[in-house]
């Protein structure tokens, strides 16, 4: 026996099938190795010399193996003799490449007749339930959890505990007042991501028609198993993956799982082995809708072992990367805690053993105050406020934001990977050009809508004679149409605008017919039709019967290529009774320089009945074989036309710094010729990809390849995922567009999924974090700017609010160390206070800072780049360092000059400084890159004076309200103090502006070089280990791979088999 024969005529070495690269193992000496994946089967493959002509024709070196033994035509059992031979794992033939259907229904063990009931029981106790393993989600106690679960809660748990203990009610109220907030609004803002199964499931049909035991039966689809004979119809939704046995006409639906917009006619030739998911025309696939004709089909996959199983299976198992902002607020988390607990312990210490000498009360009181003054309370809800404010700007501009923390990802986009059709083309096919033997005629006007006209091509001009003849051709497009267009208007008679149903393409024909003049329902009146040919895609035409005055004419439209060949005269002159034979070289000629620019290509001709009578009668097929008959008019060329925003859009992304990639399942001449007008084709190097390629290609090349490559064509779902987890591996921050179920893989892995919201389904949506309210690209480009924004607007957050916190903390610190200061300047309550109140209200004018000028005209910020950087540690440590200088000498200073206050008096005098002088800070941080110092100061943010009016008013009642003063432990304070302040304020503002001036300008910009020629960076701890998931490796910057995991079909496959015992 041939140790390997090829199976239904495929060699297997066509087969292979790798799970990451090539996959290998070591197999012990006499070990026994049996392939079986779950319900899937292979072989073992061991390579043998590749000189040997049998292992070139996809043979194994028989030394290799003893003892091989075919146990089906599917399934193969080998023994290993050899220890150290790599083996390569060969996939099954699909089943829609088995050639003839006998071996089909052998091996489901079926037939045409189905299953019988007992039959169809064990098997659904072996394979079970056609249904999509739900999804668990997370119960509301878990939820909670992961919000108390962190560091800085725990601080101020245990702050409010200690209040208790001492009997600080109100101190320990509004720390767990704080507590509760925080993790209401957490989860409040969870994602919804965990809803996709169930979108997913609910997509599955709820009934089918079945054959068992010789009789169709309705079942429920869950019971539906392996072997199964299902009956389909018009308005079916497939209730499972099946091997088609009989059509009549048969079109399914399959955007769901293809992206696809038309339905597929489907067939029972088997398609090539490599065949794309949208081409393979023998199969019909679960949760697709039959939307013309009928068929009968075998069951051959049902569950999660079907394609929207295996969508299902991929979506669930990818993990989504934490946003960068939640990585940076994690960070800022455990280094405020570290430092609020040694604070607080220290102060403690020092409190009770130092120079003031406290009770273990007071030293306690002073530690909580420490820790809820250096604790900024109030951030969270600012941040999630801000990051809101940034979904309504987003929602205006027709972009729909599901992840709040997706607003500042979008900021740090580096790649925008965009479809085609219906987001940077309007999906709407026009014809743009006519073309005949003699001369061509443009056609004005793009879009689903009767606006254009017929023109001439630059420099030159039509005579009534010709015009006329271009309207006679276009006649026969709108003729052979089974499409319809109509106008909507008022009672007025104003146009409201156009409805159309039918094929695109038809439709595009029966505009350019409206724009000559020529309208579909006053020509089929005058022309009736007297028979059809219905288009399908085994012979590429249609073919109408239509009355004429001189005789009747066949009108014939459809593919270029076909119908030249079945054409045997052209006109003469542009005169329809004058023909001449075909020159047929012209007319390819023809077609192949417009499809070079990306038109779609359609044939019109005629032919008359008395020449040529009895042809509707004859198999349109064997039309399709006979000798040349038809006289050709023309070409149409026509095209789904860029939407015109999308070429100022890209060029603002490109200004941006974002490099835009085009990715569609279209053919290569398209994509490139979109792709060259709106500008994202490539100068130079690869122009253009297709999915075939990109399958072949090692982890390596392909990371290389999709880097430097902006248009791919002919993609596949898998494939979408390989481009998104290679620019990911890059270091690359990328968004995914995509609007099918097929794509919500590539959406969730993507670090921004953008589906559809009019064509996409409820899956894409559900597994995004954006939605497009108008399916528009530069949508997307609006929501980066808005992204951008926000980001620069959360630093400002940040500059503004940890000075103050931290010098307030460290005003109680250092205050310790001075036994004649009689008190702490500040308490618990007042740190409460700024931190809820004056830094919520000044975060919230910050949040609503407009976007600078130059916001889109500087490259992205780097990936992973920190929230805290050194500019914003210099600043907390220069800013804090004059609050504590201030807050503590205002308070000392009132023991003296100009008479010793009382503490309360003092207290209040230094609570307010430190809300005044956060306050005037905040023009200082509105404006980080140039001077504040303007008359517009506090122009541009209407909430900006608002803001400032609030504090000083609330503040005034604090001070001067008798029953307030008591709650806060202040008094009043007089003219000197208010003159201390404001004197202070100045000296703050201007000093920041200093800063601005000279070291922003002439000192950092030498340091940061200095340090990095030092070798001084960051510490690991405050920085973040980039790793990129990877065609399921996990992979440093460096390149490194560090663990590798299978994502796909057979990742779930292997798992599967691994529990059964199988593998």
């Amino acid at each position: 026996m041939d140790p390997s024969p090829p199976l239904y005529g495929f060699p297997c070495a066509r087969v292979e099938f790798a799970i990451v690269g090539i996959w290998r193992c070591r197999c012990a000496m006499g070990s026994v190795f049996h392939v079986r994946f779950g319900s899937k089967r292979g072989h073992v493959y061991v390579p043998g010399d590749t000189s040997d002509e049998g292992s070139k024709n996809g043979g194994t070196s028989t030394a290799a193996i003893d003892g091989l033994e075919r146990t089906s035509k599917r399934d193969w059992h080998a023994e290993v003799h050899q220890e150290g031979k790599d083996l390569r794992v060969f996939e099954e033939v699909p089943w829609h490449a088995i050639v003839q259907m006998e071996d089909v229904c052998q091996e489901l063990e079926s037939s045409m007749e189905g299953i019988s009931t007992a039959e169809a029981e064990a098997r659904l106790a072996t394979h079970g339930y056609n249904r999509l393993k739900p999804q668990k989600g997370r119960t509301l106690l878990q939820k909670i959890w992961e919000q108390l679960n962190n560091i800085l809660i725990y601080v101020l748990v245990i702050a409010g505990i200690v209040s208790g203990v001492f009997e600080e009610w109100a101190e320990m109220g509004l720390i767990f007042f704080v507590v509760v907030t925080n993790c209401t609004i957490g989860v409040i803002q969870e994602g919804k991501a965990e809803k996709a199964a169930n979108s997913l499931q609910a997509m599955l049909s709820s009934n089918a028609t079945v054959l068992r035991d010789g009789t169709k039966v309705n079942i429920d689809a869950e019971y539906v198993v392996p072997g199964d004979v299902v009956f389909l119809k018009s308005g079916d939704r497939v209730p499972a993956d099946a091997r088609l046995l009989e059509v009549t006409n048969l079109e399914v639906q399959e955007s769901v799982i293809t992206g696809e917009s038309s339905a597929v006619k489907k067939d029972l030739e088997p398609s090539p082995l490599d065949a794309p998911l949208g081409d393979r025309r023998c199969m019909a696939y679960s949760a697709t809708t039959v939307v013309a004709g009928k068929g009968m089909a075998i069951v051959c996959s049902t569950g999660e072992d079907a394609e929207i199983g295996r969508i299902s299976t991929i979506v669930s198992a990818l993990e989504r990367e934490k946003p960068n902002i939640v990585v940076q607020l994690d960070i800022i988390g455990k280094w405020v805690s570290i430092i609020v607990i040694i604070l607080a312990v220290a102060s403690f210490f020092i409190f009770k053993y130092g120079p003031v000498d406290a009770s273990v009360k007071d030293s306690f009181k002073n530690s909580v105050a420490i820790a809820v003054s250096v604790i900024p309370e109030g951030l969270p809800a600012v941040i999630a406020i801000a990051l809101s404010m940034g979904v309504t700007a987003m929602a205006a501009k027709n972009a729909i934001i599901r992840q709040l923390s997706c607003v500042e990802t979008l900021g740090s986009l580096t790649v925008i990977c965009s479809d085609k059709t219906g987001t940077l083309t309007k999906n709407e096919m026009t014809v743009v050009e006519l073309r005949t033997n003699q001369t061509g005629v443009q056609l004005a006007g793009v879009g689903f809508h009767g606006k254009g006209d017929l023109h001439a091509p630059a420099g030159e001009s039509f005579s009534e004679e010709q015009v006329e003849h271009f309207k006679r051709v276009i006649r026969i497009g709108v003729l052979c149409n089974d499409s319809s267009i109509s106008i909507t208007q008022d009672e007025h008679g104003q146009e409201l605008g156009w409805q159309h149903s039918g094929s695109s393409t038809e439709v595009a024909l029966l505009f350019a017919g409206w724009k000559a003049g020529l309208d579909q329902l006053t020509l089929e009146r005058d022309h009736p039709r007297l028979g059809c040919i219905p288009f399908e895609s085994g012979h590429k035409f249609m073919a109408t019967l239509n009355q004429f005055e001189d005789g009747n004419l066949y009108c014939f439209k459809g593919a270029a290529d076909r119908l030249i060949e079945l054409s045997s005269h052209q006109l003469v002159n542009n005169n329809f009774h004058q023909k001449c034979a075909i020159d047929r070289a012209a007319w390819h000629q023809h077609v192949d320089e417009l499809a070079s620019r990306g038109l779609r290509v359609i044939a019109l001709c005629i032919a008359e009945q008395k020449q040529f009578p009895g042809l509707l009668q004859t198999e349109p097929l064997k039309i399709a074989k006979r000798k040349p008959f038809l006289t050709i008019l023309g070409l149409a060329a026509i095209i789904d036309p860029p939407r015109e925003e999308c070429i100022d859009s890209i060029e603002e992304a490109h200004r941006a710094g974002i490099n835009v990639k085009m990715v569609t399942g279209d053919h290569v001449g398209t994509a490139l010729a979109i792709g060259k007008i709106l500008k994202i084709a490539n100068d130079e190097g690869v122009l253009c990809l297709t999915g075939q390629e990109l399958d072949k290609m090692s982890p390596e090349e392909l990371r290389s390849q999709v880097k430097h490559c902006n248009i791919f064509a002919r993609t596949s779902p898998e494939n979408k995922l390989q481009i998104v987890q290679a620019l990911q591996a890059e270091g690359e921050i990328c968004s995914m567009t995509g609007d099918g179920v097929n794509d919500a893989p590539a959406l969730k892995a993507a670090n921004v999924g953008v589906a559809m919201g009019i064509t996409g389904t409820d899956v894409s949506k559900e597994v995004s974090q954006m939605v497009l309210a108008d399916d528009n690209f530069s949508s997307i480009i609006a929501a980066v700017k808005e992204g951008r924004k926000v980001w620069d607007n959360l630093t400002k957050v940040l500059i503004l609010n940890f000075p103050a916190n931290i010098g307030q903390g460290l005003s109680l610190f250092f205050a310790s160390f001075f036994s004649g200061l009689d008190g702490a300047p500040l308490t618990a309550i007042q740190a409460l206070y700024v931190n809820l109140i004056t830094a919520v209200t000044l975060g919230l004018m910050m949040a609503a800072e407009p976007p600078e000028k130059n916001i889109m005209n500087r490259p992205p910020r780097k990936p992973r780049k920190r929230l805290f950087g050194k500019k914003v540690v210099w600043r907390c440590l220069f800013v804090s360092t004059q609050i504590v200088l201030a807050v503590i000498g205002v308070y000392a200073w009132g023991q003296k000059w100009p008479e010793a206050y009382s503490v309360e008096k003092r207290r209040g005098e230094a609570f307010s400084l430190l809300v005044f002088l956060q306050m005037i800070y905040s023009l200082n941080v509105r404006f980080l890159k140039t001077t504040s110092i303007r008359l517009g100061v506090f122009s541009g943010n209407k909430y900006v004076p608002l803001s400032f009016l609030l504090i000083i008013g609330l503040q005034c009642l604090i001070i001067y309200t008798p029953g307030i003063q008591n709650f806060f432990e202040v008094e009043g304070i007089d003219g000197y103090q208010w003159l201390r302040i404001i004197v202070i304020m100045i000296i703050l503002f201007l000093d920041v502006e200093f800063e601005k001036l000279v070291l922003d300008r002439y000192v950092f910009p030498k340091v940061k070089p200095l340090l990095r020629r030092i070798g001084f960076r960051t510490p690991t701890a405050m920085g973040i280990k980039q790793v990129f998931k990877f065609k399921g490796a996990e992979i440093l910057p460096s390149g490194r791979m560090v663990r590798n995991v299978s994502l796909g079909r057979m990742a779930t496959e292997i798992k599967q088999s691994f529990k059964t015992g199988d593998g």
